[in-house]
């Protein structure tokens, strides 16, 4: 054999060997990479799971939506400026129940059945925190004190 041939067959030798090692190389890290998928997928599975049942036990300790309507019926009966509002029913925002002030007959400013503003009661507690009522003029929040 002359050197030519022999250069040759060190070089197809030498390509094979680096094919083979390039395919071993990549099958070990395809069998790596679905793991780590798998583990992440676990993991943020676990932590979705933590959060719900943190949110349900924090609602669980809340009160009602019916018992903030009924906090908030009895408010604004105590007070003679409401008299031609009831409560509307209720939405828990944060931990805050903000429960509608509908005008309840026709004997006032608005129509029957606006919403005027909002009587705002703890969820945890059922304190009433105050009103949230609009300027007629110009529709800024008026936050009111209990």
């Amino acid at each position: 054999m002359n050197t030519r041939n022999i250069l040759i067959l060190i070089v197809v030798v030498l390509l094979i060997m680096v094919v083979a090692v390039g395919y071993f190389l990549m099958q070990s890290v395809n069998n790596v990479i679905p793991n780590v998928t798998n583990n992440t997928t676990t993991n943020n599975t676990i932590q979705v799971n933590v959060q719900q049942n943190q949110a349900n036990q924090t609602q669980s300790n809340f009160i009602s939506a019916s018992k903030a309507k009924s906090i908030a019926s009895n408010y604004l009966a105590s007070d003679s400026k409401n008299v031609n509002l009831e409560a509307g029913t209720p939405s828990l925002k944060g931990s805050v129940y903000y429960v509608p002030m509908v005008v309840a007959n026709d004997y006032s400013q608005s129509a029957k059945g606006t919403v005027v503003g909002y009587v705002k009661v703890d969820a945890k507690t059922g304190t009433v925190l105050g009103t949230e009522t609009w300027d007629i003029e110009t529709g800024e929040s008026i936050e009111e004190p209990p």
